[in-house]
């Protein structure tokens, strides 16, 4: 009974034939298709549109941050959706900014930027205004950097410091009967014990936060951001330095990470043209043929890559910086293909027709490429069913690019090869021929560049290799009872480091690594971390369906419900809590009418002098046709923690946890939280079991792949063994090369196990196609032989497609490229050291209990093509004999140098 993977790849073989003969008859449809394809596939710039928003790309879709953020966006949306952007200002030497002049100077700085700092904006606000600062471009709450004046004000004055009705307290500052959060524009504090008022600042945060009203609104204050970061960059101060930070700042760092990519890849398309055409010479090649398989070689993968961005643009699919990576990616792919596309043609009988050596080659060719390209495309293709936006774009980029250049390099680049050896042929007319005859006739060992081809003898398989060539004793040396002894000790201390590695992987989504080195996002990730987080962080809850308050009982749970939050650990207490309710209780009792609780509301909210005018951006309201208030739609209040030393994103989990479980007690009140990190919490909290699920399932995958294409339950075995070994090795290496695990490392890991099929089932597969006769060093000689040097210029090509990039110090980059470097080494390690050890043994186990996985199969019928036909054209098992032909002239076959 024949395996699956014998039956299919006989299939495939004759396919490959037809595709082949195709070719040769009608090469110009095969060529400019897909140049018209890759030329029309610029259309898809015309819907070219970025996605760099890296709290929708790097969280689950589904997860609760999600719904969290579309509840506050819809909170604000009434008003045209909310805008927001944050300046920390801090001291140049890092030290206390309530030194007069420093002080002095921030206050100076917020009023410029609030009433100064204009752009054009057309009469957006009035025929006559021309120009508009962020205080004629907001609406509603405007005043969030008040607390700044007034505390300059009265702390300049040493007795106005300790006057009652001024109390410069942490987290909140009284002023007369009104309070004034500071927790979240302050930073760095000490407090002084004596009089607990303020007594150092060394982080100040200013907000600008507003409704963006209008389309006409929303792009002024977009223009307004730009020209703020413009003068951020060159902002100049004797005393101060000052950082930006709001979404749009972070898109375009994330974007400037991932274009620094771009200036590489010349580099790397020259160093692989190069190394084509250094590796793949042959005597009766001329120099220009040699020049333009080389670069038309690498012409196909450069269209495949075109083709799959411009047409992923058309259907509406986002551009991200991520996928800049890809273009390194299927540069090295599709040079794998030139390469075995090129061996395949050198193999073949150079005294048959140019139609039989085209056919036969992309016979040869043509399954092995499939191998390679059907595993990478199926393991991105598992990657694209990931939750998280970013792993599933960069996979649906990766993943179409791979099967485009697999049809191209099958297509284009076979077209290109007919051309040129007809071209060839025509310069051989004219003179050539003599000239390499001559040639062969002073150098008469050079004819292995004209005899017949392995598959052109008769027989059903050629003898084994020289047992004296260094391929074979090399084999002799691994079957060495003791030198697998030696690598089987070697490989358990491998297996050892590398899952120590996996276990001591650090899950950590830091968005630090999504911006280069340089960023000014990287001095504020800092200030964060050392000041922000640790002292005072908010968290706002929405109440989206509030009982009716004018009910005591009521009013008790919804204090009840903030004191729950004010109460859990690492919480600041009452005094960081910004609730209207409790200063509007506090305050009514000023207000004598016989209006109610909704009427009082309502004269308060409208009161700009006693505060209470400042609470409005916080409630929605039910109103009459008169506007007179019938009741509280739904509202919201902040809250502070303070995580001190204990600042971490572990600690931001378990805080994120219980929120939400106070949130879920209060279901009846539909409470939502919202905290503006949240996503990446959920992207921690997914992340380990997101790749562990998405591993299991690319493996699996890996393995059917072999098994439709390998014949034998031992090849499949001793291939799943390598690819494991292989990817336990990169994950665990990266994790002691310094590498978190996060988003971009399960792009990556997804990619080596792609990869990692390319060093384990083609050795596989040459040595278990072999005759059960031959010995097993024998036929493991024979594998090596067959596709170890294809391997090793695969893997060569790889490394130079990817060293330029070593020059990136973006941290997004050298994970790709470590995980490159690491899959490349591993993947040569296991191919030609570890798996044909593991050959060796699991062939010598077959013997001992009486099973092989393959009988040698007698020679078919006329027209019928082999099923033990190999992958790579530099073996073959019987003749490919047409069913009118006449008998075969062939030479004496030698065992080969080994």
């Amino acid at each position: 009974m024949k395996s699956p993977g014998a039956v299919i790849s006989l299939y495939i073989r004759q396919f490959f034939r037809w595709t082949g003969l195709q070719v040769y008859r009608h090469p110009a449809p095969f060529f400019w298709i897909p140049v018209v394809l890759s030329l029309a596939a610029a259309l898809g710039l015309l819907r070219f549109h970025e996605e760099n928003r890296i709290w929708y790309l790097y969280s689950p879709e589904k997860a609760d941050s999600h719904f969290e953020h579309a509840v506050a966006n819809e909170f604000f949306n009434d008003r045209g959706g909310k805008f927001w952007l944050e300046v920390t200002i801090t001291a140049k030497d890092m030290d206390n900014l309530l030194r007069r002049d420093y002080l002095d100077g921030v206050d100076s700085l917020a009023e410029y930027l609030q009433y100064n700092f204009t752009v054009p904006c057309s009469g957006v606000r009035g025929e006559n205004k021309l120009e508009c600062s962020f205080s004629d471009l907001c609406s509603g709450q405007c005043n969030d950097n008040q607390v700044i004046p007034l505390f300059n004000l009265i702390y300049r004055n040493a007795s106005s410091r300790l006057h009652p009705n001024f109390r410069l307290t942490y987290p909140t500052m009284h002023l007369y009967n009104d309070e004034y959060y500071v927790g979240e524009h302050f930073a760095g504090v000490k407090i002084d014990p004596n009089t607990n008022v303020i007594s150092r600042v060394k982080v100040v945060v200013l907000y600008f936060r507003t409704d963006r009203q209008t389309t006409e609104v929303s792009q002024v204050l977009n223009n307004w951001e730009t020209s703020l970061f413009d003068y951020v960059e060159n902002f100049d101060h004797p005393f101060l330095n000052m950082t930006v930070n709001s979404d749009a700042m972070i898109a375009r760092e994330v974007r400037t990470n991932g274009m620094t990519c771009v200036p590489f890849f010349s580099f790397s398309v020259a160093a692989v043209v190069i190394f084509i055409f250094a590796t793949n010479s042959r005597e009766h090649f001329v120099f220009s043929h040699n020049v333009v398989m080389a670069i038309l070689g690498i012409a196909g993968p450069l269209m495949a890559t075109g083709t799959a961005f411009g047409f992923l643009f058309l259907f509406g699919f986002p551009f991200n910086s991520i996928t800049l990576v890809m273009p390194f990616l299927i540069i090295g792919v599709g040079c794998d293909d030139v390469f075995i596309i090129i061996h395949a043609m050198r193999k073949t009988d150079k005294s048959e027709s140019l139609e039989d050596r085209i056919a036969e080659t992309m016979e040869e060719a043509g399954p092995s490429i499939t191998v390679t390209s059907a595993t990478n495309c199926l393991s991105f293709a598992i990657g694209i069913a990931t939750p998280t936006p970013a792993i599933s774009l960069f996979c649906l980029y990766t993943c179409v690019a791979v099967a485009v250049d697999f049809v191209y390099q099958l297509t284009f680049f076979v077209a290109v090869l007919v051309y040129e050896e007809k071209r060839l042929m025509k310069l051989q007319k004219v003179g050539e021929e003599k000239k390499i005859e001559a040639a062969m006739e002073r150098r008469p060992k050079q004819v292995l560049s004209i005899q017949n081809s392995i598959r052109s003898t008769a027989g059903a398989h050629p003898p084994p290799a020289n047992p004296n060539g260094i391929v074979s004793r090399y084999c002799r040396f691994l079957k060495d009872w003791k030198t697998r002894l030696c690598l089987l000790l070697v490989l358990c201390g491998y297996w050892t480091a590398s899952y120590y590695g996996c276990k001591t992987m650090e899950i950590k989504m830091d968005t630090t690594n999504l911006i280069m080195n340089d960023s000014p996002l990287n001095h504020i990730a800092w200030i964060y971390e050392r000041f922000l987080w640790s002292e005072g962080q908010l968290v706002m809850v929405f109440v989206n369906n509030p009982p009716d308050l004018t009910k005591s009982e009521n009013l008790h749970e919804v204090l009840e419900l903030v004191n729950r939050f004010e109460t859990l650990p690492y919480s600041m207490g009452k005094n960081s809590t910004s609730i209207w309710l409790r200063s509007f209780l506090y305050q009514s009792s000023l207000y004598h009418n016989n209006k109610g609780f909704n009427g009082l509301l309502q004269e308060w909210l409208e009161d700009s002098e006693g505060g209470g005018a400042r609470w409005n951006d916080m409630l929605r309201l039910k109103k009459d046709e008169n506007g007179t208030i019938l009741g509280i739609d739904k509202f919201m209040f902040a809250t502070a923690c303070a995580m001190g030393d204990d600042a971490n994103w572990s600690t931001r989990e378990k805080l994120q946890k219980q929120w939400r479980g106070v949130a879920h007690e209060y279901e009846h009140f539909n409470v939502t939280v919202f905290q503006s990190y949240s996503f990446y919490i959920d992207q921690l909290d997914s992340i380990g079991a997101t790749t562990m699920s998405t591993v299991i399932w690319a493996a699996i995958t890996m393995d059917l792949a072999c098994l439709l294409m390998i014949p034998g339950i031992n090849s499949i075995l001793t291939s799943t063994i390598a690819m494991i070994s292989i990817n336990i090795g990169v994950f665990g290496l990266l994790s002691m090369w310094r590498v978190n695990l996060d988003p971009i490392t399960m792009c990556t890991t997804l990619m080596s196990i792609g990869f990692s099929v390319d060093f384990t089932a083609h050795i596989s597969y040459h040595y278990y196609r072999n005759p059960t006769s031959w010995t097993t060093d024998e036929r493991l000689a024979d594998a090596l032989k067959s596709i170890g040097w294809p391997m090793i210029q695969a893997a060569s090509s790889t490394v130079l497609c990817i060293f330029p990039l070593m020059f990136n110090t973006s941290y997004m980059v050298w994970v790709f490229v470590k995980t490159i470097l690491l899959v490349t080494v591993l993947g040569l390690l296991h191919g030609i050291i570890f798996l044909p050890a593991l050959l060796l043994t699991s062939g010598d186990l077959s013997r001992l209990f009486g099973g092989d996985s393959i009988q040698p199969e007698k020679p078919e019928k006329l027209g019928e093509i082999s099923q033990a036909s190999s992958f790579s054209s530099g073996n073959s098992e019987t003749a490919l004999v047409k069913s009118n032909s006449t008998e075969l002239r062939t030479l004496p076959q030698e065992r080969g140098s080994g």
